[in-house]
């Protein structure tokens, strides 16, 4: 076969495939057969072929190498006929990928006017007419993108429309005409924010792709561009299933394409700015790594002299910049100024792109005066951010964003010089970004924020001049709050901001009023598709919400509102996980499929590893995504209580109906204790009743102090030099002896004026209350209040409940784990007890101590006792652990058991039951987390107990076996210590009971 007819073959099977490498083959072929070419025309025609060839290699491999050689040989055999025969259309697409790929005005408007002049040629048959309209269009919005030529958009759009005018609905190019078309509107709503061009761009966006057959190789153009006009839906509107349709299809579009494909490199650029706008959304740090991995990729992949480098270079930009924020000291801050930098140096202020870069760099000067306090950042944020609302059109869907930033950098610049010209100018600049943005737009709620808390600021700056800005701050706030399509956490930021003021007004009902919007949005910041560190993170935001909110509901007198916003504000993370149980039984019963739909999906969001045994996958849900499962979970919770009777499935429990449920009594209350920095209080639960106890000793500041004092003197004890034992020890009881009077003094004396002797207490305090070791206040001894009372801990209300039974018959199989080498006492602890429990019980001990044996052990025991090494770091809770030989088993492990047969674990470990002052409303350690798996009665400890003496109070607490009453078994054991050795509070201070009453 000659080398012409051979290339065709190629080219033809290229086209088939889409195997680049046949492209690569027909193009070395074409060149043999261009330079054969034995008369004029055949060099006219193979020169045409070995032209397109070229401009086609570009856009697999984007490569400027062959595009330069295709315009070079396409634009010197230009002839007379060559406007009707094809020629001067293909030089037409070679300068137009070009002139996109350098920014080149003059090659764009070049391929312009060729493509008039093919268009309006007679000659030219209307199928091809139909092509030419359509490349026309694009090219037009490569002008509007290049120089914001708005007629040059508008023009598009009609150009576009006639293309599809004169092509056929079954015409194999029908698909992308459509494509282009979409494109075009989506950059009208871009520039105009009209909403009906952006409904239309997803409409033909969506035909375009069910035009084409999967078997096109090339479909993964429509597909990106169909992703496009759906996450800017997302943006416009907040849609979740917009943007994660988006993420879904830019995936696929990446699955159809070889590694190697040139256009991988965009589709991981969009990829990353849609993981990003979710990152924003959700918090998800596993979904912002993927982010930057993407972008990185993009840039990598793309020749850094191209505008596309630029462009992808600025979503890699913005995937840093949040970075940065979650790891303050890794570079991606710098990089990613440095990113912003270099695409303001080489893009021309007239491109659309220009403003978007120059925000970016305005945000991340922004961010990086804040955190190292470079007044220089701050000018030059301030001197960028005024250049980005310059170079953005007054119609463009942009300029808001440009608008607020402004006004945040000059609330900044009042933060830091006090001048309150520039918190007037801030308020000026948040008002005017919300007079252009439509009020169903999802940055609508953030403008609302940002303009109520600079409002807020300047009520507070004078109050006495107040002219009805605090009024007017706190209704545009609680227009935020109620925004349904804001992302959740300024949703509650808004309210929480609004129950502040009114606070410091001291208008308390409506404090009240704010602080339960707030709180009743809170679940929704911190959602199950969430990793727990990122729910963590996202409750974080709001440290303390729930207890300012029950302090403003003491000051309407009004306890049981305050119980309420508590039990509904705290414990979230892994409180509650086994409140569906008792009714999922009966949907098991009434909708056996929904529950196996409940059961599947709920496992997929808590990552447990293999499918539940016996639960079939449920055909309709996409759960391989978490983010696709959360969106299946709000879908299936809405159908499940839309079931006659399970109306309230997962709601929570009203607080009147917790009262009743935990069993409190006149000689047995619950105490919950609230502090605030507004004030603190307690309330005593008893028999049904409940009593509001004023706590004016106790001051927020004041429990820090003390929590922090406890802290430092463990510290000084477990990391004490060789030899500095009896001196840290006893410095540790010096400062136990002050915390535990202060106690009783502060908080236990109080409430005992109000219910008198009481012969146990269950404790459920909040913030660093939760850091004090209440069982063990003195009056005048320090812990003489553990020979007065039997004390328990619970993290809410709802904990008190005892989990549903798991069935059948209850085991009496009790797993005993030890195994390190360095804690022979543990081991001698663990060797005594399966001595005395070894003849009533079934005693299981892993040979060795592994996660898996553990893990696989502990569902099927009543009883459990583990003395291994305990793990906590205040810096991350959630790494909590217990050190096995092979591993930890930590806090979201163990949280995701279910262990509803397990009656009691005795953590015979160090810092079990810590909590993390930036977690206080959360407990989230290792007591909690067997709590929440379904465990009723957990003994834990505060701080390290010493070896011997933790193994004393061990032999006491099974002294007459396994106790019905776990928390009068610790109590008892605690006691002997105590009495022993009263000046050793290490070794009998730190043990608690958390669990259900009795």
């Amino acid at each position: 076969m000659d080398p012409y007819a051979s290339a065709l073959t190629h080219w033809d099977e290229f086209d088939r495939t889409g195997d680049t490498a046949r492209l690569v083959l027909a193009v070395e072929l074409l060149r043999t057969a261009y330079g054969d070419a034995g008369t004029d025309e055949d060099r006219y025609r193979r020169g045409h072929d070995l032209g397109r060839a070229l401009e086609r290699l570009f856009a697999q491999t984007y490569d400027l190498a062959p595009l330069r050689e295709s315009i070079d040989l396409l634009r010197g055999g230009l002839r007379a006929g060559s406007t009707g025969d094809g020629r001067a259309y293909s030089l037409a697409r070679s300068l137009q990928n070009y002139a996109v790929m350098t920014d080149d005005l003059v090659a764009l408007d070049e391929s312009i006017a060729l493509m008039r002049e093919v268009s309006a040629c007679p000659e030219v048959a209307q199928d091809q007419r139909a092509q030419v309209l359509s490349a026309l269009s694009t090219a037009l919005q490569d002008r509007y993108e290049l120089a914001t030529d708005t007629d040059a958009l508008a023009e598009s759009v009609t150009v576009g429309r006639a293309s599809l005018v004169i092509t056929p609905q079954d015409h194999p190019r029908r698909g992308p005409h459509l494509a282009h078309l979409g494109l075009a509107l989506r950059m009208t709503y871009e520039s105009t924010g009209d909403p009906a061009a952006l409904a239309e761009a997803v409409e033909v966006g969506r035909a375009a792709v069910h035009a084409i057959d999967d078997d096109v190789p090339s479909k993964d153009i429509e597909v990106g561009t169909l992703s496009l006009a759906l996450r800017v839906v997302y943006e416009a509107y907040g849609d979740p299933a917009a943007l994660d349709e988006s993420i879904y299809l830019l995936r696929g579009a990446l699955a159809r394409l070889p590694e190697t494909h040139g256009r991988q490199a965009p589709h991981h650029s969009n990829l990353s700015l849609a993981l990003w706008t979710r990152y924003e959304r959700t918090g998800d740090l596993a979904v912002l790594e993927k982010a930057v991995e993407a972008a990185r990729t993009a840039v990598a992949r793309t020749d850094p002299t191209s505008s596309d480098h630029r462009l992808y270079s600025n979503n890699l930009g913005l995937a840093l910049l949040a970075l940065h924020e979650r790891e303050p000291l890794s570079n991606a801050l710098d990089e990613s100024i440095g990113h912003f930098r270099a695409i303001l140096d080489g893009t021309d202020e007239s491109r659309t792109f220009f403003h978007q870069a120059a925000s970016n760099l305005a945000m991340a000067l922004r961010d990086r005066s804040l955190r190292r306090g470079v007044a220089a950042d701050l000018r030059d944020a301030m001197a960028v951010g005024e250049l980005a609302d310059r170079a953005a059109a007054e119609t463009h869907v942009d300029r808001q964003r440009h608008l607020s930033l402004l006004g945040t950098l000059h609330q900044d610049g009042y933060h830091r010089d006090a001048v309150p010209a520039g918190l007037d100018r801030a308020v000026a600049l948040f008002r005017a970004a919300l007079d252009v943005t439509p009020p169903d737009h999802a940055d609508h709620a953030l403008f609302q924020l940002n303009l109520g808390t600079a409002l807020v600021e300047r009520w507070r700056a004078d109050p006495a001049a107040d002219d009805g800005g605090l009024a007017a701050a706190r209704a545009v706030l609680h227009e935020a709050a109620g925004a349904s399509t804001a992302p959740p956490r300024i949703r509650v930021a808004a309210a929480r901001t609004a129950g502040d003021a009114s606070a410091e007004a001291r208008d308390w009902p409506g404090a009240v009023r704010s602080y339960a919007i707030a709180v009743a949005q809170l679940p929704r910041v911190a959602p199950g598709h969430l990793d727990l560190a990122d729910r963590g993170r996202e409750l974080g935001r709001f440290l303390g919400l729930a207890s300012d909110a029950a302090a403003a509901a003491f000051q309407c007198d009004d306890p049981e509102a305050a119980l309420q916003l508590l039990e509904d504000g705290r414990g979230l993370l892994l409180g509650g996980v086994l409140d569906d149980v008792p009714l999922l039984a009966a949907l098991r019963r009434r909708e056996p499929e929904l529950a196996d739909a409940f059961v599947w999906t709920r496992h997929r969001l808590d990552r447990t590893g293999p499918q539940p045994v016996g639960t079939p996958r449920p055909h309709d849900l996409e759960t391989d995504d978490r983010h696709a499962a959360g969106t299946a979970w709000d879908r299936l919770i809405a159908r499940i209580r839309a079931v006659p009777g399970f109306e309230d499935f997962l709601r929570p429990t009203p607080v009147a109906e917790l009262i009743d449920a935990t069993g409190a009594t006149d000689a047995a209350p619950v105490i919950v204790l609230n502090t605030s920095r507004l004030r603190c209080d307690a309330v005593v639960i008893r028999a049904g009743a409940v009593v509001h106890v004023p706590l004016p000793l106790l001051e927020h500041r004041a429990v820090r102090e003390q929590a922090a004092a406890l802290r430092r003197a463990v510290v000084a004890v477990t990391d004490r030099p060789e030899g500095a034992g009896t001196a840290a020890e006893r410095r540790f009881g010096e400062t136990f002896d002050a915390v535990s009077r202060w106690l009783f003094r502060a908080v236990v004396a109080p409430v005992l004026a109000v219910c008198g002797p009481v012969d146990r207490v269950h404790w459920l305090p909040t913030g660093p209350l939760t850091s004090l070791p209440l069982h063990a206040a003195g009056e005048h001894d320090p812990g003489d209040f553990l020979e007065r009372a039997v004390s328990s801990y619970t993290a809410t209300l709802r904990g008190l409940l005892s989990p549903a039974p798991a069935g059948g018959t209850r085991s009496e199989r009790v797993l005993i784990v030890s195994g390190e080498d360095d804690l022979p006492a543990a081991e001698r602890e663990a060797d005594f007890l399966e001595g005395i429990l070894g003849t009533a019980h079934q005693v299981v001990r892993p040979e060795t101590a592994t996660v898996h044996a553990v893990t696989d052990a502990l569902p099927d025991c009543s009883t459990a006792h583990i003395a291994l090494h305990g793990y906590s770091d205040p810096g991350n809770p959630l790494s909590g652990c217990l050190e096995l030989v092979d591993g930890d088993l930590d806090v979201p492990t163990i949280a995701r058991l279910r262990l509803t047969a397990l009656r009691l674990a005795y953590l015979s470990a160090c810092e079990t039951a810590t909590p993390d002052d930036d977690w206080a409303d959360e407990p989230v350690h290792l007591a909690a987390a067997f709590r929440a798996a379904g465990c009723q009665h957990v003994i834990a400890t505060l701080w390290p107990a010493e070896d011997s003496g933790a193994a004393e109070v061990a032999a006491d607490f099974y002294a007459d076996g396994i106790p019905g009453d776990p928390a009068a078994a610790i109590n008892r054991a605690q006691r002997r210590r105590r009495a022993a050795a009263p000046a050793a509070p290490l070794s009998w201070g730190p043990f608690e009971h958390w669990g259900v009453r009795g």
